[in-house]
């Protein structure tokens, strides 16, 4: 995988983006870089075998990694820099091949403020609260839509500062208290 990240840095995203899926909903924190937030876990993992898309920033993932830059229909990466509105358009995978669902790393303006979240199911212990900012306003029911288990999409809702939180298809998200 040739990438602009050092070998250590690459590392220590792809360990935060692992433990921020395995423990849904705890902010995390990706390492320092010059490079957008949202725009790392997709420098980290992307390879020339990796369909990415990117919604600008598309010359320097295809430079430092590689990988083709395809439409949201054919990406198994994504990286969201923007605040955006709609979900949609992703692969989700299916019951027999849920490997073939996109990951998707969404940018999002913080973990301190916003709609209330609650979170359960697999790496949750019992509920986790989590309120976030910039997320879509419907964007609970978009992602149910997004959601048969075992297929759906993968989210990563990462803040400018580097904040992290896994959604993996597998977590239970509603709104409210």
């Amino acid at each position: 995988m040739t990438t602009s990240l050092a070998p250590q840095l690459a590392q220590l995203v792809f360990r935060a983006v692992l433990d921020a899926l395995a423990r849904p909903g705890e902010v995390r924190h990706l390492p320092d870089s010059p490079m957008p937030a949202p725009l790392l876990p997709v420098l980290a993992l992307a390879d020339l075998d990796t369909p990415v898309h990117v919604d600008n920033w598309a010359d320097v993932v295809r430079t430092q990694t590689g990988a083709p830059i395809v439409q949201r229909s054919g990406a198994r990466l994504a990286a969201l820099l923007e605040p955006l509105d709609e979900l949609s358009g992703f692969p989700v995978g299916s019951a027999a091949a849920p490997e073939d669902a996109a990951l998707v790393s969404l940018a999002v303006q913080g973990f301190d403020a916003g709609p209330l979240l609650r979170l359960s199911g697999p790496g949750v212990p019992g509920q986790r609260r989590l309120r976030v900012s910039g997320l879509p306003a419907d964007f609970v029911a978009q992602r149910r839509n997004l959601i048969d288990f075992p297929a759906g999409i993968d989210l990563l809702l990462v803040a400018p500062d580097g904040g992290l939180v896994g959604l993996p298809r597998s977590t239970r998200v509603e709104e409210g208290a």
